[in-house]
C-alpha cells in the first residue's frame, strides 16, 4: 500500500520515557519525509512544548496540538484553526474541580496557567513537558474560552475518578474527554479530537484516510486510530487501547514506530542499519 502521511502522537509514542526521538525513529522519519511523505505531530502537549520535537526531526508540515484543539502551520507558527472549550463549560468545570480540591491546569495562547505552582501535580506536570506555569486566580480571568483544561492528580485517586465520571455524567456530548494518562483527564470542544482535526487536514493536503498510518498509546489517540488506513497502538498502550485498533507494535522504548514502518511500508535496505 503506497502511504503518503504518518501521524505520530508524542508521548508514550513517538518519545522515549526520557522524552527522546531514538536515532532510528529519526533516521527513518526523516528518510520517509524526503520520499515525499507527509510526517504529522498530533499531540496532547502544547505548540510551544511539542515545537522542539519538530525541529529536531526537520519537518516541514503542520504540528496538530492540544489533542487536536489548535492546529500550528510548523513554516511560520501560523495558527491555521483554533476551536476553543466555550466559557460557560470552563466555569463549571473549574467550580467543580475546586470543590473536590483536585487540580486543574487551564491553556490558552501557548500559555499554561494554574492557581498553585508549588503542589506536586504542578511540578510534575513542569518536568515532563518542560514548560513553566503561570500563577493565576482562577476567578479573574477576563475570557475563560480555553484551548484545553485538564484535570490532573498523581494518586489517581477514587476522587479524582469520581470527578471524571461526574464531568462526563453532566456535561456529556457538551464536551470531549479523554484520558491521556491514568492521572490526567483532559477536556476540549466537543468538535475537537485527534481523529476529526487529522481527517480534516488530510483532506486539505488531498491526502485519503486510506494512505495514512498513525500510532499512538493512550485513549485519546482512538480517534485518530481508528480514523486512518492504518491504526498503531503502541506495546505500551492499555489493553482496551489494543483491542480497539486494528494493529499493535512494540513499546516506545524499542522503536514501535520504526519496526512498523519497516515491516510494513518501507524498504530499508539503503540507509537504516538494524
Amino acid at each position: 500500500m503506497r502511504i503518503k502521511a504518518v501521524a505520530l502522537d508524542l508521548d508514550g509514542t513517538l518519545l522515549t520515557e526520557d522524552k527522546k526521538i531514538t536515532e532510528i525513529s529519526k533516521q527513518i522519519l526523516k528518510d520517509l519525509e524526503r520520499k515525499g511523505i507527509k510526517i504529522y505531530l498530533v499531540t496532547g502537549r502544547t505548540y510551544v512544548s511539542a515545537k522542539p520535537f519538530a525541529d529536531e526531526l526537520g519537518l516541514n508540515s503542520v504540528i496538530i496540538t492540544y489533542n487536536g484543539a489548535k492546529v500550528v502551520d510548523y513554516k511560520d507558527d501560523k495558527v491555521l484553526y483554533e476551536e476553543p472549550l466555550e466559557e460557560k463549560y470552563t466555569k463549571q468545570i473549574i467550580e467543580m474541580a475546586k470543590n473536590k480540591n483536585i487540580h486543574i491546569n487551564l491553556y490558552q495562547d501557548n500559555k499554561w496557567y494554574v492557581e498553585n505552582t508549588d503542589n506536586e501535580e504542578a511540578i510534575h506536570y513542569a518536568n515532563y513537558t518542560g514548560l513553566t506555569p503561570i500563577k493565576k486566580d482562577f476567578e479573574s480571568f477576563d475570557d475563560y474560552g480555553r484551548t484545553q483544561i485538564t484535570i490532573q492528580n498523581l494518586e489517581n485517586s477514587d476522587v479524582f475518578n469520581s470527578l471524571c465520571k461526574e464531568i462526563q455524567d453532566i456535561l456529556g456530548t457538551k464536551i470531549y474527554t479523554a484520558k491521556s494518562q491514568d492521572y490526567l483527564f483532559e477536556i476540549l470542544n466537543k468538535n475537537v479530537n485527534k481523529g476529526i482535526v487529522l481527517k480534516r487536514i488530510l483532506k486539505s493536503e488531498g491526502i485519503n484516510l486510506n494512505e495514512c498510518v498513525a500510532f499512538g498509546d493512550a485513549l485519546n489517540d482512538l480517534e485518530m486510530l481508528t480514523e486512518v488506513g492504518y491504526g498503531a497502538a503502541m506495546g505500551n498502550s492499555p489493553l482496551i487501547l489494543k483491542k480497539k485498533v486494528r494493529y499493535v507494535t512494540d513499546t516506545n522504548e524499542n522503536n514501535g514506530v520504526a519496526k512498523f514502518l519497516k515491516k510494513y511500508f518501507f524498504d530499508m535496505d539503503s540507509t537504516i542499519n538494524w
